[in-house]
């Protein structure tokens, strides 16, 4: 009970230092996920170039992208910011009518004040990317020397730890973590592409609104499992209604098209694709959510998942910290290899699974 206790308090004193120390872990953490999906295209270029020119030539390409993004990020809010108050306005006269029309509570309109949430939301959203841009020449800093350090990595730990069994076992870590978090990274950003483009195009053809503005806002918070698409189809929803009432069809139409993007993407496509790489629990998700969204705000909460994923892994390969992994994670591993075992009930004794790395061989010698 007390060690339960003592790791409580200590999760708790760790967040506490992670959120007051944010303007330096942030940038960090952004930087090692950037160079986990950078690596691969350092490496493709340096097997014509030199490295030194290889991370140059990346690093180029990605403030080229982040700059492109940016300046369409920002005209896009800076558009739609500046006639938010015309919907408003619209809604607060469609409400009325309907309060007319059916008879409502007049204090309905206290109520569905969503429109003032929408215009805060809008403008928190934006202030968390400035804030975020403010700090982009670090992360751009820690990317650099990260890899450029890249290949020292590996004869670093053969000096640091002498014993072979123990380099072993870290470097099957680190692997497995790097493997697990890029995979996990590239397919999301291809099913968040996907489903950005199709949003965007859905959209144009019913003559919503700015659309590219929506489908790269789909983009974006599709990397916030569950509660980003969620916000977004109530948004798109909420949208069509204001700029399309009383005529009903556009709004059915987006009403029936977003939720099946959603669905299609989110429920389909996604696990399929995902497999069971990314083997942790719904609940683990949303409290990750939670977690480091109350450290580090919506930054925070894109991070959540590789976070989460980085942590179940490491707990999987600490003998004291491994059920701490199995409470982690969905079942979907632990029962694929239950029916494996099942299948062939010769591999009960058979060496584990990619998913757990190698133990002390000095050990096995004992």
């Amino acid at each position: 009970m007390n060690t339960v206790l003592l790791g409580i308090l200590t999760l708790i004193a760790l967040g506490a230092v992670l959120h007051v120390m944010q303007l330096v872990f942030l940038p960090l953490v952004i930087a090692v996920l950037l160079s986990f999906i950078l690596t691969p295209l350092v490496t493709h270029f340096n097997k014509k170039i030199s490295r030194t020119l290889a991370v140059l030539l990346v690093i180029i390409i990605l403030i080229v992208v982040l700059y492109v993004i940016g300046w369409f990020f920002y005209t896009s809010i800076t558009s739609f910011i500046s006639v938010i108050g015309y919907y408003q306005d619209r809604f607060s006269i469609i409400i009325n009518e309907l309060v007319l029309r059916y008879n409502l509570p007049d204090d309905i309109l206290e109520l569905m004040e969503i429109s003032g949430s929408l215009r805060t939301g809008v403008y928190n959203i934006s202030i968390s990317f400035v804030n975020f841009a403010g700090q982009l020449i670090i992360v751009l800093f820690f990317v650099v020397f990260m890899l450029l350090e890249n290949p020292l990595s590996e004869r670093k730990m053969k000096m640091a730890f002498p014993k072979l069994s123990v380099q072993t076992r870290l470097s099957a870590i680190i692997k497995k973590i790097t493997s697990q978090i890029a995979r996990y990274l590239t397919v999301k950003l291809g099913i968040s592409a996907a489903t950005g483009a199709l949003v965007a195009l859905c959209l144009y053809f019913i003559g919503l609104d700015f659309y590219l503005m929506w489908g790269f806002l789909a983009i974006l918070f599709n990397f916030i499992p569950n509660i980003g698409s969620t916000v977004i189809m109530i948004a798109t929803i909420l949208m069509s209604f204001i700029q399309f009432y009383p005529e009903w069809n556009p709004i059915l139409a987006t009403l029936i098209t977003m939720p099946l993007i959603q669905m299609i993407f989110g429920n389909f496509l996604d696990p399929k694709l995902q497999g069971n790489q990314l083997d942790l629990s719904p609940v683990i998700i949303l409290v990750s959510l939670v977690f480091w969204g109350w450290i580090w705000g919506i930054p925070g909460m894109f991070l959540a998942v590789p976070l989460a994923e980085a942590i179940k892994i490491i707990c999987a390969n600490i003998e004291t910290l491994e059920p701490v992994s199995i409470l982690m994670s969905s079942g979907k591993a632990l029962n694929t290899r239950r029916r494996k075992k099942k299948n062939n009930p010769e591999t009960d004794n058979a060496e584990p699974e990619s998913s757990e790395l190698p133990v002390d061989s000095e050990n096995k010698e004992k």
